[in-house]
């Protein structure tokens, strides 16, 4: 092993040399190098997997006790990861349980049938959030992996979310809105979004939502969301004292949420309240709609219901070919007047209402913004991901967890490349000392291609 070692880091140096004598500029050297980079990266990983198999296979005492008899060596396997093709051959047991299995794979967590590594996969899904599946392989493998291959990382992947410790708050503001997908065939759906934070700081010329986080599930009913959103609430929230702003468009399913989140009150969002009220005024010169939109504002701050309403009824008889559109949006703001007037007379009320920038950001973006169909098992996977920003995996199969006599074979390979034993073994410089190589009688082949730049 310490011969191949040497083998691949003297041609890899060698290469990287040759690259440097070209005189290039960096810009065009980058890519070169990085991929030598790479192939070195994949045949090193090779070789210490090789390294487990072999401890694994030399334990035989350990493999008896545990009823594991050799089947056969040297079955290749090709697994794709983030640096390229890793190729490998490892030895197959029979199990005196029944069965068979590869210890190395097992070691090392690699499921079976598994042809790309986790880390690969969480960068496929990763880009996909922000991408066409194509695109995403292009852009990782140079296409080496199928956009179905990606599809389906995508379909088993899970939001992974880190929960900060519990603490008090004096006001919370969710945001609840929905993004409008089409389905395969041309359906169209919608996909809820949540979003929870603690109001809106400045950060330089901006606003920023402070510890804001997301969730959306696609396919839950409305109850099964809230109570979702009202759990992942209470883990990181005591919210004794806490005043609670729900903001939204006043949809039936976010209506639900007051049955679930203790003491909030609704504030109508801003969004869909100016577009009421520009509804009620389109078809008006400058100057009056000007009128009519201050005193329609100040009417439903005040909820002078009354006035209101003779201002609708002003709108309608000037406008009679309007009438069921200013009907229909003076309707609207009527039923949700209480959730205007609140911007009055509770001040915090405003520090929040961001549900359309937290649409269009977090899920409209992938899942709208260009002409696509989604089919519903993806969304179920994928809106979540979108959500919580951070990926895991839910596992075909559990992986099987070596005994202490195996593991412990396993280990020691690990354990060689840690010491750098093999390295030394191998002649090849400590990386610490690269650039004050030691002195003497014997040149390894690494220090005569290093001596090509002294």
């Amino acid at each position: 092993m310490e011969t191949i070692i040497t083998e691949i880091a003297e041609e890899f140096i060698k290469n990287i040399c040759a690259k440097l004598r070209e005189g290039k500029s960096f810009s065009q050297i980058e890519p070169s190098m990085l991929k030598e980079a790479k192939e070195c990266a994949a045949q090193l990983t090779s070789v210490y997997i090789s390294a487990v198999d072999a401890q694994i296979l030399e334990e035989k005492a350990g493999r008896r006790e545990l009823g594991y008899r050799v089947e056969r060596h040297g079955d290749e396997r090709q697994l794709q990861t983030v640096f390229g093709e890793v190729t490998y051959c490892r030895t197959y047991y029979k199990k005196a349980s029944g069965g068979y299995e590869y210890l190395a794979d097992t070691a090392l967590g690699i499921e079976s049938r598994e042809r790309i590594s986790e880390g690969l996969s969480l960068s496929l899904v990763s880009a996909a959030k922000d991408m066409a599946y194509g695109k995403a392989s292009d852009h990782l493998t140079n296409g080496t992996v199928s956009r179905q291959t990606v599809m389906q990382k995508v379909r088993r992947s899970e939001a992974a979310v880190e929960i900060p410790e519990k603490r008090r708050v004096s006001e919370l503001h969710i945001d609840a809105d929905e993004a409008h997908v089409t389905l395969c065939r041309g359906k169209k759906s919608e996909v809820p979004l949540i979003s929870v934070y603690e109001g809106i700081e400045k950060q330089g010329k901006r606003n920023k939502c402070k510890n804001v986080f997301h969730i959306s599930e696609y396919g839950k009913k409305p109850d099964e969301l809230w109570e979702q959103v009202l759990s992942e609430i209470e883990k990181r929230y005591d919210l004794t004292d806490t005043r609670v702003y729900l903001h939204g468009d006043g949809a039936s399913w976010i209506q639900n949420g007051f049955e679930w989140i203790p003491n909030a009150v609704f504030v109508l969002d801003k969004y869909h309240k100016n577009k009421a009220i520009k509804a009620m005024t389109a078809g008006l010169t400058q100057e009056d709609r000007r009128l009519f939109d201050g005193e329609i504002r100040w009417a439903l701050a005040e909820e002078e219901l009354r006035f209101f309403d003779e201002l609708t009824q002003s709108l309608c008889e000037g406008m009679p070919e309007r009438e069921e559109k200013i009907l229909e949006s003076s309707a609207y703001l009527r039923r949700f007047v209480s959730g205007i007037s609140i911007c009055e007379k509770d001040p915090r009320a405003n520090n929040g209402g961001c549900t359309e920038p937290h649409v269009s950001h977090v899920l409209s973006a992938r899942l709208s913004s260009r002409p696509m169909a989604w089919s519903r098992e993806t969304l179920k996977r994928l809106a979540p991901v979108l959500a919580a920003g951070r990926i895991s995996f839910s596992k075909t199969q559990q992986c099987a967890v070596l005994s202490n006599p195996l593991r412990n074979a396993a280990a020691s390979a690990s354990k060689e490349f840690r010491k750098g034993s093999v390295r030394t073994a191998a002649g090849l410089p400590n990386p610490d000392a690269i650039g004050v190589l030691p002195l003497t009688a014997k040149i390894t082949g690494t220090q005569k291609i290093l001596k090509l730049f002294t």
